[in-house]
């Protein structure tokens, strides 16, 4: 069968109510008072059929392939130049940005409202979008092509394509018009967990946003940060770092710790920055470390903590608390 659009199918259901007026018996002199019945709107269902929504410009805001769609017509009381929509199952297909480039999309059903501009989809959906390098699989989807927004709900997984990581949660709003991804829990206490490959890191925040047009990744809430290579494990209210990942900023009641300086030993400050890779840590902002098995404190303003050389430096306003046995 041909590509149809949303619009083709309003035009058939005004042609199926229409078309045995037209083709019927003359009617006789005599009339009969009594006011006839209405006739029930046909159903219409259409098998392997392909749907698109079109941009004014003639350009393809979506193109979907269903198994199988069923007509609805708008209520009674719509206005005439309202559309119907339509209900799908078994689907496949595209979503088209900006600069009409492909997001594929799958799922067992759907529904496609052209008057609202709007499309849903639901159970086991998936969506890849090479441009973005990832992969997203959810229970429930809305893509509203005017506002360049998708949303998606219940058991949300957003995979980095070429196995470099992922994270899972509740809820992902994806804005293509700004180029960014946020991903968050509904109970907003539990924390969102991720996990990259390369470099090998594991991450939990409350909330996960992506901004893919300037080339960064922010953790907010709770973060904590973990490389089991190196053994380092970072905290602070906020993370932020480029992609790719080759810096990591905890900002805010920052601190770090690792077991190859001493397990009991942490260093604190408002900043605290890693190279990945690297064996030293860098501290800004009321810096303080502490080892307790030396009953020790340093204080400044700026640290450098390396544990190659298994060294720590304070410079500015430093001051050293030693307590005696």
């Amino acid at each position: 069968m041909q590509p149809h659009s949303l619009w083709m199918l309003g035009w058939l259901v005004a042609f199926a109510l229409l078309g045995p007026a037209c083709s019927g018996p003359e009617l006789t002199a005599s009339r009969d008072p009594t006011p006839a019945a209405s006739l029930p709107t046909p159903q219409l269902l259409y098998e392997d059929i392909t749907l698109t929504q079109a941009k004014p410009d003639g350009g393809l805001l979506w193109r979907l392939k269903a198994r199988l769609a069923k007509y609805e017509p708008p209520p009674s009381e719509a206005t005439p130049v309202q559309l119907g929509s339509a209900h799908l199952e078994a689907i496949e297909g595209e979503f088209f940005d900006e600069d009409d480039r492909a997001v594929r999309v799958r799922a067992k059903q759907g529904s496609a409202y052209p008057s609202q501009r709007r499309l849903e989809l639901r159970g086991q959906v998936e969506v890849e979008s090479e441009r973005d390098n990832l992969r997203l699989q959810a229970q429930r989807l809305e893509w509203l092509p005017a506002q360049r927004l998708l949303k998606a709900e219940g058991e949300v997984k957003v995979e980095l394509l070429e196995d470099q990581g992922f994270l899972q949660g509740d809820r992902l709003l994806m804005d293509f018009g700004q180029g960014q991804m946020q991903v968050e829990n509904l109970d907003p206490t539990q924390p969102i967990r991720a996990e990259y490959r390369a470099p090998e890191l594991e991450l939990a925040a409350r909330r996960f946003l992506w901004q893919f047009g300037a080339g960064e990744v922010q953790a907010l809430g709770a973060v904590e940060v973990y490389a089991p290579r190196q053994s380092v494990r970072l905290s602070g209210e906020e993370l932020r770092a480029p992609l790719p990942l080759t810096e990591l900023r905890l900002v805010g009641n920052a601190k770090a710790k690792t077991a190859r300086v001493s397990r009991a030993a942490s260093l604190e400050a408002q900043e605290i920055r890693w190279r990945i890779g690297s064996t030293q840590l860098q501290a800004l902002g009321q810096v303080r470390y502490r080892q307790p098995s030396q009953a020790l404190t340093v204080s400044g303003d700026r640290g450098l903590l390396d544990w190659q050389s298994n060294t720590i430096r304070i410079q500015g306003n430093s001051q050293t608390h030693l307590t005696l046995p």
